[in-house]
């Protein structure tokens, strides 16, 4: 990879929330007043905490999502800023920023999120066209909008044809919305969840990346499928199966953004040239790592063994 590559950076297109983290030894029961033990602000969203792992991993990266203008959203400009995550292309509103309550049970080790968005804008193709495309050599995003988020890949593949560049993308299917199966039309990876799986009927992993891989028209994209302490399955441009084991830490601290650390880190992984083998199982060493503690600060330390 020349050095001009090694400088572009790796764009996550979708939402920046505001998290506001409760920390509980168990959940709490309906109609009582429960003490948590310990709580917190945290800037989340998926695309917003890829963005936050591949920092920590050492890549270079953009976030790019419409944030408001709210006083109150000021921490989470500031925290990009800190953490070196560019965020100048991000439209703004003057709209009460979307913003999360996360209730994180020690007892299970489960995470409840109940997300305010109030009708929150979302990235149009009109914003996604003004950026400029020359930056970027990994653009990620979140399955949403599939009619506003398709006309953004067709302006990639656009690019590269008229460019000869190779900017990879790469689509999370997570939402349980069997509509944004389209999004894996046209991209290099599919990050697929669990959830939206299990949505669709798909009782198992092998069974998810074999249906998906049919109900779409790429035959080319490489499939990943996360499945929980179960591991993760790849399915390759030539429909080859692998299951790769999880990583799970000895004691389980936190496990919220966990799937986001682990699309993050896979996605580093791969830039960085190394096979969908490899980086697959960093990914899940990275995100059992990232479930030893709080947060996301502590990826910074994972060293690959």
């Amino acid at each position: 990879m020349s050095e001009s590559e090694d400088d572009k950076l790796i764009l996550c297109v979708g939402m920046c929330v505001l998290d506001i983290i409760h920390v509980c030894e168990q959940y709490p029961q309906e109609d009582t007043d429960k003490r948590c033990l310990r709580g917190h602000w945290q800037r989340g969203g998926n695309a917003s905490n890829n963005c936050t792992v591949l920092r920590q991993l050492g890549s270079n990266c953009e976030f790019l999502g419409v944030i408001s203008a709210a006083k109150s959203f000021q921490y989470i400009n500031d925290d990009c800023r800190e953490r070196g995550i560019s965020n100048a292309n991000c439209p703004q509103v003057e709209k009460n920023p979307p913003f999360s309550s996360v209730i994180l049970n020690l007892e299970t080790h489960s995470r409840t999120i109940i997300h305010c968005n109030d009708n929150f804008p979302i990235l149009r193709y009109d914003d996604f066209k003004r950026v400029n495309l020359d930056k970027y050599k990994w653009i990620h995003f979140e399955g949403r909008n599939p009619d506003e988020t398709t006309r953004m890949i067709e302006r990639i593949i656009d690019y590269n044809r008229e460019t000869k560049s190779s900017i990879k993308i790469s689509m999370e299917l997570e939402k349980m919305k069997e509509e944004l199966l389209v999004l894996a039309n046209a991209v290099d990876y599919v990050f697929l969840g669990k959830d939206i799986s299990m949505h669709l009927g798909w009782k198992k992993a092998k069974e998810a990346v074999h249906q998906l891989r049919n109900r779409i028209d790429n035959k080319r994209c490489i499939i990943i499928c996360t499945w929980g302490a179960e591991g993760c399955t790849i399915l390759d441009e030539k429909d080859h199966f692998e299951h790769v084991p999880a990583y799970p830490p000895e004691k389980i601290v936190d496990t919220l953004g966990a799937g986001d650390t682990f699309c993050a880190a896979v996605i580093h992984f791969l830039s960085k040239g190394r096979t969908v083998r490899d980086s697959v199982e960093l990914g899940n060493k990275v995100a059992g790592f990232k479930l030893s503690a709080f947060g996301y600060d502590h990826i910074g330390k994972f060293v690959e063994k």
